[in-house]
C-alpha cells in the first residue's frame, strides 16, 4: 500500500504531517540550535568583556580582544560541555583532552578574530561594537565546526592526531 506523500499533486500537507517534520527536523539539528543559543551568550560575554577593557578601561584593542576571547571561552567550553553536545557524546576522551584540544582549535580563531578587531578599529576606524559583532558572527562560524569534533564522537583528523600526541604523552614513563 503506498503511503500518502505530501508532495503529490493535489494533496496538502496536514498540520500533523507538519507537525511531524519539524520534530524531525528540530531532532536532527538539534546541536546546531543550542549552539546558536549558547554561542550568542558566550558573544554577549566577549562584546562586554571586549567593550569594558577597550572602551572603559582604555586597553590596546589586542590585549583587550585577547582577554575578552579567553574570558569568553572559558564560558563557552562549559556551554559546549554541559548544554549543547550532550547526545553522542565522546566518552573515550577525560576534560583535559578536550579543553585542550578546544583551546587549540580557539587559538586557532584567535589570529583571524585579531586581524578583524585590528582592521575595522585600528585602521578602518569602525565603531568598535559594530567590527567586534561582526567578527563575533565570522569567528562564531568557525567555532561551531571545529568544536563539533571536539565533543562528539565524530573526531576529525586534526583531533585524531592530537588524540595520539595526547595519549603518547600520558603514556611515557617517567625515568
Amino acid at each position: 500500500m503506498a503511503k500518502n506523500h505530501p508532495k503529490r499533486k493535489g494533496q496538502k500537507i496536514t498540520h500533523e504531517q507538519l507537525r511531524e517534520l519539524g520534530s524531525k527536523l528540530v531532532a536532527r539539528h538539534r546541536n546546531f540550535y543550542v549552539y546558536v543559543i549558547f554561542g550568542f551568550l558566550a558573544a554577549v560575554i566577549n562584546i562586554a568583556c571586549f567593550l569594558l577593557l577597550h572602551n572603559i578601561w582604555k586597553m590596546p584593542v589586542i590585549y583587550a580582544n585577547t582577554i575578552a576571547f579567553i574570558i569568553s571561552n572559558l564560558a563557552s567550553f562549559s556551554f559546549n560541555k554541559h548544554g549543547v553536545f550532550i547526545q553522542n557524546v565522546d566518552k573515550k576522551h577525560g576534560v583535559v583532552y578536550q579543553i585542550c584540544l578546544f583551546f587549540i582549535y580557539r587559538v586557532i580563531s584567535l589570529v583571524p578574530d585579531n586581524l578583524i578587531m585590528l582592521v575595522g578599529i585600528s585602521w578602518l576606524n569602525w565603531n568598535a561594537f559594530f567590527v567586534k559583532i561582526i567578527d563575533q558572527i565570522l569567528v562564531g562560524i568557525f567555532n561551531y565546526l571545529t568544536t563539533k569534533s571536539i565533543f562528539l564522537n565524530t573526531s576529525g583528523k586534526f583531533a585524531k592526531k592530537f588524540k595520539d600526541y595526547f595519549n603518547k604523552k600520558l603514556t611515557k614513563k617517567v625515568p
